[in-house]
This record gives C-alpha cells, structure tokens and sequence, in this order.
C-alpha cells in the first residue's frame, strides 16, 4: 500500500468526524433555547379579557385559555386548554390574582390563565374571567 493510501484511510474517518462534530453543534445552536419556566412580567399589567384571545391570538407558552372543569383550593382543571383536548390540571398559589376581584371560580366559567410551566405543571399568577372588561 502506498503511503498516500494510508493517509486518506486514517484521514477520511477522522475528516469525517470532525464535520459531523462541526454540524451538530451548528444544529445546537439555531434550536430554540427560550425557556418558559419563568411567568412574563408583561402580563402583570393585564386586568381584563382581551378579545384576541377570543380569535386564538396569545402566548401559548404563558397563556391558557378554556373552561373551568372543576375548581379547588389552590387547584384549577381546565377543559379543554391543550391542543389535544386533554384537560389540564392547573395549580394556584397564594398571591394568584383572579380578575374581577372577588371571583370564585366555578364550573363553566370561560378563563384565561397566565402563568408558567413548572416541571410538567402550570403555575398561575394570574386568572381572567371571560366577559369582564369586553
């Protein structure tokens, strides 16, 4: 074999490696590394329904909209607020605003929760009743 032959051997394989290397990282970096485990501040000023949301035009990462399936002490279900029609388990903490002030949530009501993913559940800030401010 010649010498010539023996370098591309050892090199092809190694070239190889190395633009594979090169493109997994490229492909790394175009990737979307926003997370959504944090609530948005700009949804601390928002008070009333906003008609977009009626049209299906909000942040589907801090944003939920449907209906109150059923409601606990610090316990939200929504039906259906996925795109898969599954119903989701929201949880509410101290300090979660539900607007208009006063509001008991109670089956039936159309809602918009803004809040947060946290490890698989979303965490609510804030609680909108569907007709108030339209």
């Amino acid at each position: 074999m010649s010498t010539l032959h023996t370098v591309l051997k050892t090199a092809r394989p190694v070239a190889l490696g190395v633009a594979l290397f090169a493109a997994g990282g490229t492909l790394a970096a175009a990737q979307d590394t926003t997370t959504y485990t944090t609530f948005d501040p700009q949804y601390n000023t928002i008070t009333t329904w906003q008609t977009t949301w009626d049209a299906g035009n909000y942040d589907r990462h801090h944003v939920l909209i449907g209906t109150v399936a059923d409601s606990k002490p610090y316990r939200l279900l929504l039906s259906p607020a996925d795109p898969t029609d599954h119903e989701t388990m929201v949880d509410l903490k101290d300090g979660t605003v539900i607007r208009p002030d006063g509001t008991t949530l109670v089956p039936g009501m159309r809602v918009a929760v803004m809040g947060y993913w946290s490890k698989g559940t979303f965490i609510a800030n804030r609680v909108i009743l569907r007709g108030t401010g339209m």
